[in-house]
């Protein structure tokens, strides 16, 4: 059955490093200028996360696969939409993002709580389904399949 604790720890994680780095944003130590390219990387990760997501949700015929969906596709359903609603928002205001600016340095820490909730959860999501899916026999990584008894 599908775990629900497993989203906890990134959240709260994800939670102290977006206030981290919102609060870097406000004192200026992160620029408006290069905060483009972390967004932009950001939302095609979201982008290419969900569709991934979709893909194991919706062609996931193993069991073990449907459980992994199960337990971290709340999570990681969370960082993607947060990610690419906060992404769009930061690159349409870019322009007005000012360092100093308390609606600014709230909008890059929610960007970065939905990125790191999302790149958190994605690693778990990939480990949980490698370990489900795989198991090791003589350093070799084999399918059940391929074992004839």
């Amino acid at each position: 059955m599908c775990r629900n604790n497993v989203c906890i720890l990134p959240v709260i994680v994800a939670i102290v490093l977006g206030i981290v780095i919102g609060a870097l944003f406000f004192v200026g130590t992160i620029v408006t200028g290069i905060l483009a390219i972390p967004v932009s990387i950001g939302l095609i990760f979201a982008a290419i996360t969900l569709i991934l997501l979709f893909v194991a949700a919706t062609f996931g015929f193993k069991k073990e696969t449907k459980e992994c969906v199960c337990e971290y596709g709340r999570c990681l359903t969370l960082g993607i939409f947060v990610t690419i609603i906060a992404g769009i928002l930061i690159l349409t205001f870019l322009a007005s993002l000012v360092a100093g600016g308390i609606i600014s340095a709230l909008l890059v820490g929610i960007f970065a709580f939905g990125l790191i909730l999302n790149i958190w959860s994605f690693i778990g999501f990939i480990i949980c389904l490698i370990r489900a899916n795989c198991y090791r026999n003589n350093n070799n990584c084999k399918f059940e399949n391929d074992y004839v008894e």
